[in-house]
């Protein structure tokens, strides 16, 4: 397909490159560089360069002919096309494939691989662009065009000259009739011109007459306002006398306030310390109460220690009298007589006995009496472990009983702590939130204070500090009653549209003019409601502006892009999308203009008749005037303001009320102060709690060491008591041992002398002898024992009733401590509440100073207002006799005016009015300098222009030496001034107007008629040589667009390819045509039904359908201008074996020896029929394509 592309023309865009150097093949010389030692030389003498490559297509014509078309490329770029091996240009190359019908251009030859289906689902207007390319219709496109453009030429000049020649024809016969009425004209001229000049004359006359009324009531009216302003000024006095009283009085209110207010807050800093003090007091107290409590179970305590320690020191003295006494009686019995003779000779012997015993049992002896030692010692060592360990278990359950009460302590001011706690986080918390409600308070008041201070300050250079006029003021409240009584009435002009810069504010303001205090409404009805509604309620005077009745000229918008700099007024101007029509109406096709230059360039250079302003408020008027002046302009361009005033006046009224809120919520909230004396009350009672926990939590610790220390003393001393005991017991067994042997002894010794004694040993009489010795030391030992016993008792309980004593004295001293801070708390508490009643009956006689200074106030306020209703009466009778004498005046001012006016006209249009003196001549016409109007309305003409001398005139200053005759007129016209008189007279000239009007000759008609029939005899001519080119333009036109059709085979052409055994008729194919008169303007809709199946689009068929549709198509179109071949790339790719059948047998029917199908395929069930078989496959041994053919129909189906 490339080759056949390239060799037919195609261009490189549309083959397989960019470029059509990369089209040359150089696989081959690449190969053989492998086997080379790469040469140049050799690789450019080679036969096959691969530098160069061309193409070659042998074509055979019907008369057997054959014509070689070949094109060749080379590395460098550019194509060479050659026939029959000579070399031609592409021009040529081109027009000869033409000749035997191959259209490069349409490619009417072939069809690439993927474009089937693209084909029946292109767009209408892509398929028309094929139909065009195929059929050639595209090359006439040029020319159809400029034959349509010169048939509609010539069809406008052949229509215009034949209006011309019958316009002509009208004015030939006008200029006849308009002689006829030449005479009657001249008649009816000088009538109405006597009646003009009798009208003029009644007009100046009653004019004069007005103006020496006027001034008449004019003086008498002043002399009645110099006395009433001199009673103004008397109340003006009164007034000012008392508002300087009034404000005094509002001063002092002021200061009683603000003291009132000092005083309060006063109160509200010293009630936090109050609460304070009322906290420490209550806690004092309870301490204190609590002081008392302990002092009360201590001092008990003490009291039971010291009848304890009484009691003991009572019983030692008795054990120590009862061992005195004892000592006493055993001293008198040992001294008796009786006893001592007795026992005198019988010692003797036991003395001697017994040192023969103590001689043999010496050693025994000894060590009896060592081990009797040791047993008292560790009798007496036994026996103070068990008093130490009595003592122990005392002092633990003591210990014990302290613990448990100072675990109930601690438990309930554990339970105070944490209540304590939780409130005060609850108050931190409230505190915080205050902290941040006020903090976010005082940052948004800081926020509007100063977004208050850019208005106001914005306010102030806008001078906004200046009041409204009275007027002003009126306006604004009749258009809100109007908005709220009707429905309809949207507002002002300057209040709904503003410019869209301030550079336009200045010929914006010059544009609307007297418009701007127009207020505009939706209908007709609603501005005649309005007008009656404001007479009713005397509300003024307004212009209404309806926009269903308006007359608006449309926008011309050549003038939006006529030069740079110039713009229409109506683009410089925002405004509401429903008032376009107000704004239309008052703006038109005004242009605003940068500088006077781009104006002047606009109405002079480019003679555009429109009304240019520029942006320092000079004007251009249609009629070419310019005018130009800053005064008063700046103040029309300072009501644009307005708007922006306003709105800052209503954010700058919001700002207050959202700071006045904001004063409110903080008045509203609870003392910050307050709050934090309360929290630092609760603070100091926390920590006096936490300092109780602390102390009954080192009492409690304190207790547990001594427990503990107590418990390990018990354990240490009770083994050490068991082992004096088993001590204790040994020595005893090993006395008896040894007191045994000794008894052995001594009864051997003794024996005789105890059956002298008769005894039966010597322990008997020993026991007897000294059982009074032994019971004296055994009651010795025990009155030992006990006073030592109660000795040590007693210093012990001295021990703990001093520590009692101790304790008892710290907390009296606490106790006095905490009653003299109670004490100095009550102090300060009753010189706080002292203070306070003092503030309060302060501020009490401040409030009734207070009341009696409103009251005061009040009084002086209703006098100013008095007062000040007297001024207004009395300023409103000043104003209205003003208002009388400006209404004269401008009676005046008028009447001057219309004399003025009436004098220019008499001059301008030769009125020739009697006059007793003086001449029109004096009259000025060009001196224009009245300020009173609006500088639009020059546009109006001449009839409202303003002169210096119209503006002296209005004053009554004229110097015109003009005295008027008024002799003309009879006594009746004189003192009749009634409107109705000015009608008749308006009537008789406007009915003599009327009937010039009507007549309306041509003075020169005669001179123009013989001009008009020359005129007409070119024109005719004119008409016939237009007639004639219309003619042949038409003829052309019709010729070409006969050439630019659509073929209509395409339904045929489908039924052939769909038909079939089970459809004979096959499938149905149309196109449609969007516009039916000239098809190839506009779009072509290609329509495909299968067999049997209804109508879809052709992107819901089956890409099976959509190929047979395509083919179709494509069948149709090239049928229109065949080539002599026909190269088919691939089509049948997506159709089943069946409609490949069909595509094969179409080919074969109508494959021609004029009409050749190439077809290139991979089915077996297409390239089966065919003719002649062409296979390419590749030879890998020289790197090349190779070539094999098969005739086919030498072989039978």
């Amino acid at each position: 397909m490339d080759a056949i592309s390239f060799v037919l023309g195609i261009k490189s865009a549309q083959l397989r490159s960019s470029q059509l150097r990369d089209l040359i093949y150089r696989g081959r010389a690449m190969h053989e560089d492998d086997d080379e030692d790469g040469d140049v030389t050799a690789i450019e003498g080679r036969a096959n360069n691969p530098k160069r490559a061309w193409v070659m297509a042998v074509y055979q014509d019907d008369n057997g002919n054959e014509i070689k078309f070949a094109r060749t490329i080379t590395t460098s770029g550019p194509s060479e096309y050659k026939i029959n091996n000579k070399v031609v240009t592409y021009q040529k190359y081109n027009e000869a494939l033409e000749k035997q019908n191959i259209l490069v251009k349409a490619r009417n030859f072939l069809v690439f691989q993927g474009d089937v289906e693209a084909v029946a689902s292109q767009s209408p207007k892509d398929l028309t662009r094929l139909i065009e390319q195929i059929s050639g219709s595209a090359e006439l496109k040029v020319e159809y065009e400029q034959l349509k453009v010169q048939q509609e030429r010539a069809t406008e000049n052949s229509a215009f000259n034949f209006n011309k020649k019958r316009g002509i024809n009208a004015e030939i016969k006008q200029y006849q009739e308009q002689r006829a009425e030449a005479e009657r004209f001249e008649q009816l001229q000088n009538d109405k011109t006597q009646l003009t000049i009798k009208y003029l004359l009644w007009r100046l006359y009653h004019i004069d007459k007005q103006i020496k009324e006027s001034r008449k009531e004019m003086s008498s009216l002043g002399e009645k306002i110099t006395a009433k302003q001199k009673e103004q000024e008397r109340v003006d006095r009164q007034l000012r006398d008392a508002r300087a009283e009034q404000a005094k009085v509002h001063r002092t209110h002021y200061q009683l306030e603000r003291d009132i207010l000092t005083k309060e807050r006063e109160l509200e800093e010293k009630r936090p310390e109050l609460l304070t003090l009322e906290e420490k007091i209550i806690h004092s107290n309870k301490k204190i109460k609590h002081y008392e409590a302990n002092a009360e179970k201590i001092d008990q305590d003490y009291q039971k220690q010291t009848r304890h320690v009484d009691k003991l020191k009572q019983d030692l003295e008795e054990i120590t009298s009862a061992a005195q006494r004892y000592e006493a009686v055993r001293a008198e019995g040992s001294a008796h007589p009786t006893w001592q003779n007795i026992t005198k000779g019988k010692n003797d012997i036991l003395v001697i006995r017994k040192e023969e015993v103590n001689r043999q049992m010496l050693k025994e002896k000894q060590q009896l009496e060592n081990l009797r030692r040791q047993q008292k010692t560790s009798s007496e060592a036994t026996q103070r472990l068990k008093e130490k360990i009595s003592e122990l278990s005392r002092r633990r359950q003591q210990v014990m009983e302290e613990k448990d009460a100072s675990l109930n302590a601690k438990e309930k001011v554990a339970g105070y702590v944490a209540q304590l706690t939780t409130d005060l986080e609850n108050q931190r918390n409230d505190l915080h939130n205050v902290v941040n409600e006020r903090n976010r308070i005082t940052k948004r008041e800081s926020e509007l204070n100063t977004q208050l201070q850019v208005i106001l300050n914005r306010l102030n250079d806008a001078r906004v500090d200046q009041r409204e006029s009275e007027r002003e003021a009126r306006m604004k409240e009749s258009l809100n009653s109007l908005k709220r009584v009707f429905s309809g009435v949207y507002g002002r002009f300057i209040d709904l549209c503003q410019p869209t810069q301030r550079k336009y504010e200045v010929a914006t303001s010059i544009i609307l003019g007297r418009n701007m205090d127009a207020i505009i409404v939706a209908t007709e009805k609603t501005a005649i409601e309005c007008i009656q509604y404001m007479r009713e309620q005397r509300l003024g005077h307004a212009t209404f502006i309806p926009l269903d009745t308006i007359a608006v000229r449309p926008i011309n918008d050549k003038y939006r892009s006529l030069m740079k700099g110039a713009r229409l007024a109506i683009d410089v101007i925002e405004y509401p999308d429903e008032l376009e029509r107000a704004l239309q109406y008052a703006c038109g096709n005004t242009l605003v203009c940068d500088d006077l230059e781009i104006a002047k360039a606009i109405c002079y250079g480019r003679n555009q008749e429109v009304k240019a302003v520029t942006l320092d408020g000079t004007i251009i008027h249609k009629s070419g005037l310019i005018t130009g002046g800053r005064s008063g302009i700046e103040a029309g361009a300072q009501r644009f303001k307005e708007q922006e005033v306003d709105a800052l006046r209503r954010k700058r009224d919001a700002f207050l009320a959202q700071l006045n809120e904001l004063i409110k919520l903080r008045r509203k909230g609870h003392s910050e102060e307050q709050m934090k004396g309360e929290i630092s009350a609760a603070e100091q009672k926390l920590s006096l709690f936490r300092d109780d926990l602390d102390n009954i939590i080192r009492k409690l610790a304190s207790l547990e060491s001594e427990l503990r220390i107590i418990e390990d003393e018990i354990l240490q001393v009770t083994p050490k008591h068991e082992q004096s005991q088993t001590t204790l017991s040994q020595l005893e067994n090993q006395i008896q041992t040894i007191e045994k042997a000794i008894h052995s002894k001594e009864d051997t010794i003794f024996a005789d002398f105890c059956k002298k004694i008769n005894v039966g040993n010597i322990r008997e009489y020993e026991q007897r002898q000294l059982k009074m010795a032994q019971e004296a030391a055994e009651m010795r030992l025990r009155f030992t024992t006990h006073q030592s016993r109660y000795q040590n008792l007693l210093t012990f309980e001295t021990e703990q009733l001093k520590e009692t004593a101790d304790r008892l004295q710290k907390i009296r001293e606490f106790m006095s401590n905490d009653k003299k801070l109670l004490a100095n708390f009550e102090r300060r508490r009753n010189a706080m509440l002292a203070d306070n009643e003092r503030v309060n009956n302060e501020i009490a006689e401040l409030r009734h100073d207070l009341d009696r200074t409103k009251e005061e106030y009040e009084t002086k306020s209703e006098i100013v207002n008095n007062l000040r209703k007297e001024l207004a009466q009395k300023t409103r009778e000043v104003d209205k006799m003003l208002k009388d004498i400006s209404n004269r005046e401008a009676d005046v001012k008028k009447c001057s005016t219309d004399q003025f006016f009436i004098f220019r006209k008499c001059k301008l249009e030769d009125i020739d009015i009697p006059l007793l003196s003086g001449s029109l001549e004096n009259i000025p016409l060009e001196d224009s300098s009245l300020q009173d109007g609006d500088p639009m309305d020059l546009d109006d003409g001449g009839s409202r222009a303003n002169t210096r001398s119209a503006a002296r005139a209005a004053r009554g200053e004229t110097n015109w030496n003009v005295e008027v005759d008024y002799s003309g007129l009879d006594r009746e016209q004189k003192e009749d001034d009634s409107p109705e008189t000015e009608q008749k007279f308006l009537k008789d000239i406007q009915e003599k107007a009327a009937e010039i009007e009507r007549v309306a000759p041509n003075l020169k008609a005669i001179e123009r008629l013989d001009g008009v029939e020359q005129r007409l005899h070119e024109t005719e001519r004119e008409f016939d040589s237009a007639r004639r080119e219309a003619k042949t333009a038409k003829e052309k036109f019709n010729a070409i667009k006969q050439k630019r059709h659509i073929a209509e085979r395409i339904d045929q052409i489908y039924k052939d390819l769909t038909k079939s055994r089970n459809f004979p008729l096959g499938g149905t194919a149309y196109l449609s045509l969007e516009d039916t008169e000239e098809p190839y303007l506009d779009g072509v809709k290609y329509h495909a039904m299968p067999p049997m199946k209804r109508f879809r689009d052709m992107e819901q068929l089956s890409g099976g359908e959509k190929t047979m549709a395509a083919l179709a198509l494509l069948f149709a179109i090239h049928s229109y201008q065949p080539s002599p071949f026909f190269v088919l790339d691939e089509v049948d790719a997506a159709l089943d074996n069946t409609n490949v059948a069909k595509i094969a047998n179409y080919i074969r029917e109508h494959a021609s020896d004029t009409f050749q199908f190439i077809v290139i395929s991979l089915k077996s069930t297409l390239y089966e029929k065919a003719q002649a078989l062409v296979g390419i496959y590749r030879d890998q041994d020289v790197n090349s394509s190779r070539t094999l053919t098969l005739q086919l129909d030498q072989y039978e189906e």
